[in-house]
């Protein structure tokens, strides 16, 4: 062996480090490149892909759930793990997820932001209007936005990025997993995007925003190489929104994660629940062995009246006759039984838990199908449940109104939500239409009724170049009517009474 001291191992040179970086970045971008290839395409990854982006479910016990909820700021990813897996397996969870995402209606109106009355007959004005009524009409947000709303409620923070054709505009949604808020803007939060998220197999960046060509080029020749963080690509807050439940937080805190433990425990009892009735069926049938009570005999103690081979075969015999759930016991000892019964026992223990988990949600079961309707308290969860969502309607206008900003030549245009809601759009409408007859706009009318207020001009005026109302709304007429007879038909003679008939022959009730 040799002797002496060990050699000191030399760190790298910083050339080396430089030249071990190129040679990762040259071949990230050979696999890359491959991957890319129309002869590696394999569908096998990209489904794999696809449900990673908003598919990874995580089950935990009680006791780590309870360790995830006292520390939320480092276990982002476990939280939202967990709330998909409780969205798969409890309904109730589920069912409320859906309630809260489909509460708000997007009902919109567009107005304009720097026009006056004067503009409005100009045909500039009128075409600018069509562009940003068409971008918004694009966008679809009846459609697009409760699927977002869906996410949000889920995950709290929802990240996107704007993918715009000729006919549509979609928010593709981006791997929550890859992606960090780094900043809050007048546009709402910014986040940065991992690219090395493109270097997964089967991920095709062509499935993304041209954009993200340019990114990953610029990651690819590591011009940010003075930056250990360069991977790290800031995006455009308008192009890449992100839509999160709580503005107040830049950590992500879902909604629903205060109901996780109540959750989880309606899974528990049912376990228990299946216990329990598995329990009632089961039966033990006790063998006792007799024993002479005599003391004649060599031994006085352990004198059986039968040999033990005896027992046993009889013991086998019992058991193998009586069906699942029965067992055989043979034992010379006197048997008590004991219960483990609480003094006011629960047949229905998942109810109970279920019990829990609507008090906690603060949403009356009514609206689930659960207990008796109370009029009264029924409405009052209903303007609660108004109320928890309803501040999301700011953040898709704000959206909204910085893509028509952006897209916008001389006249600009915004949208607002008249906060309509499932539950007040018959409030709402009565409201709209009090305010109308004192000539308020008569748009929120339409947006009430959830009719785009375009689309209900346009039926109007259809309505008006047929003559609906003249040529194909005919009230149904009766026969007397038809007839050219005023008022109820007369009864015939027979059938009325003396005091009748003779008012009639003298005519008494002509004038009334």
């Amino acid at each position: 062996m040799p002797r002496g001291r060990p050699k000191k191992t030399v760190p790298p040179k910083v050339e080396d480090e430089k030249q071990l970086q190129e040679f990762a970045l040259q071949f990230a971008r050979a696999l890359t490149s491959s991957s890319q290839n129309s002869m590696f395409f394999n569908p096998i990854w990209q489904n794999s892909i696809l449900k990673d982006i908003n598919m990874t479910p995580a089950m935990y016990d009680r006791e780590k759930i309870e360790d995830l909820l006292k520390n939320p700021k480092n276990n982002e990813d476990a939280l939202k793990d967990l709330g998909q897996h409780l969205m798969n397996v409890i309904m109730q969870f589920n069912r409320l997820v859906y309630y809260y995402s489909r509460i708000l209606t997007f009902d919109y109106v567009l107005i304009p932001s720097n026009a006056d009355e004067d503009d409005f007959k100009k045909s500039a004005y009128k075409k600018s209007r069509k562009k940003a009524s068409e971008l918004v009409e694009k966008i679809n947000p009846k459609v697009l936005f409760p699927d977002i709303m869906n996410g949000v409620i889920l995950e709290d923070a929802k990240f996107y990025y704007v993918r715009e054709t000729e006919d549509s505009i979609t928010l593709q949604e981006m791997p929550s997993k890859y992606c960090k808020i780094v900043n809050k803007t007048e546009y709402g939060y910014q986040y940065a995007f991992n690219m090395y998220y493109f270097l997964r197999a089967g991920v095709n960046i062509n499935d993304f925003d041209s954009d993200f060509v340019g990114y990953f080029k610029d990651f690819l020749d590591n011009k940010k190489n003075t930056d250990q963080y360069f991977y790290w690509q800031k995006l455009d807050p308008i192009k890449a929104p992100v839509f999160k439940f709580d503005e107040t937080r830049a950590g992500l805190t879902p909604p629903l994660m205060g109901l996780y433990i109540d959750s989880a425990e309606i899974a528990a009892y049912k376990r228990l629940m299946k216990t329990k009735t598995q329990l009632d069926v089961w039966k033990i049938l006790i063998n006792k062995i007799p024993i002479h009570t005599d003391s004649k005999g060599a031994q006085t103690k352990n004198n059986f009246a039968i040999d033990p081979d005896t027992a046993a075969k009889f013991t086998t015999m019992i058991q193998s006759a009586v069906p699942d759930g029965v067992k055989s016991i043979t034992t010379p000892l006197d048997v008590e039984s004991f219960e483990f019964n609480q003094s006011q026992n629960r047949d229905n223990i998942v109810g109970y838990g279920q019990d829990n988990f609507y008090n906690a949600a603060g949403s009356s079961p009514v609206l689930f199908g659960e207990k008796n309707l109370n009029g009264t308290g029924l409405e009052a969860s209903k303007k609660v449940d108004e109320s928890y969502v309803i501040h999301m309607y700011r953040q898709f206008e704000r959206f909204l109104n910085s893509w028509l900003k952006v897209n916008s030549t001389r006249y600009r245009f915004k949208v607002i939500f008249p906060d309509i809601t499932i539950f007040n759009r018959s409030e709402k409408l009565e409201i709209f239409l009090k305010t109308a007859q004192f000539g308020y706009s008569k748009s929120l009318v339409s947006c009430a009724l959830g009719i785009n207020p375009d689309d209900m001009l346009a039926l109007l005026a259809y309505e008006k170049s047929i003559d609906l109302v003249s040529n194909y709304l005919i009230p149904l007429q009766s026969s007397h009517v038809q007839n050219g007879e005023n008022g109820r038909p007369e009864l015939p003679q027979s059938k009325l009474k003396d005091n009748s008939v003779k008012s009639r022959d003298l005519e008494l009730n002509e004038n009334r």
